[in-house]
């Protein structure tokens, strides 16, 4: 297991810092905002008539999409799909970038340990973590400052946007986790903090608010 490093913790990113700091990472965070409302959307017209899952899985199906697209139309990123997972790829440095959605402590800046995914995730993911995993850098280079070396970029690896609709508000953030075990991450290297994303229909709830897809088990009848 990978552990953080007691004597610092994650590299925190602030908001008002956030868009600076994705910048050198060629993400704008105009198309990470325009893929959660996308998600919003879709999932604003699931009813109680529908799978239980289906508000959290279509959210995810349009951030992923809305996302790898307003990426790729700047030219700097591009789709891949390892062992069927959607990501997107830096072509000229080591970034990959995908959409998660994440618990409670998603985009809570103060959160002690940093946000979990929502549920589980599988081989894919953790090979793509623990595969890029890095040697903790100092933090001095991975925040920004005016006695920066101009260019200078965030550390690569496998980066991950992670989203929590809560009440009025979907929590963001783009972090970058330093390992993966038992479906879960284990802690960050970096979290940016972005400011919550707000519904302009504050009268109408998806039905994952709160949470995300539902497990199920299906029983055989007979």
């Amino acid at each position: 297991m990978t552990l953080a490093d007691p004597d610092h913790g994650p590299v925190i990113i602030p908001p008002e810092e956030a868009e600076e700091y994705l910048a050198k990472m060629d993400i704008s965070v105009s198309d990470i905002l325009a893929a959660i409302e996308n998600g919003e959307t879709a999932a604003g017209n699931i009813t109680n008539f529908h799978p239980v899952t289906a508000a959290g899985l279509v959210r995810w199906i349009e951030v992923v999409g809305r996302l790898r697209e307003g990426l790729a139309e700047h030219g700097s990123w591009t789709e891949s799909n390892p062992r069927n997972r959607p990501v997107s790829k830096h072509t000229k440095y080591g970034y990959s970038l995908s959409p998660i959605g994440g618990n409670e402590a998603t985009g809570v800046i103060d959160h002690p340990s940093g946000p979990l995914a929502a549920r589980k995730k599988g081989v894919a993911t953790a090979e793509a973590v623990n595969a890029g995993h890095q040697a903790l850098i100092r933090v001095e280079t991975l925040r920004p400052n005016t006695k920066s070396t101009p260019g200078t970029r965030p550390p690569s690896g496998s980066w991950f946007l992670l989203y929590h609709r809560a009440e009025g508000e979907a929590r963001l953030e783009v972090s970058l986790p330093i390992g993966f075990e038992g479906g879960q991450f284990t802690g960050w290297q970096v979290r940016v903090i972005l400011d919550s994303w707000k519904p302009r229909d504050v009268t109408r709830n998806p039905l994952d608010v709160g949470g995300q897809d539902v497990d199920f088990q299906v029983d055989e009848v007979g």
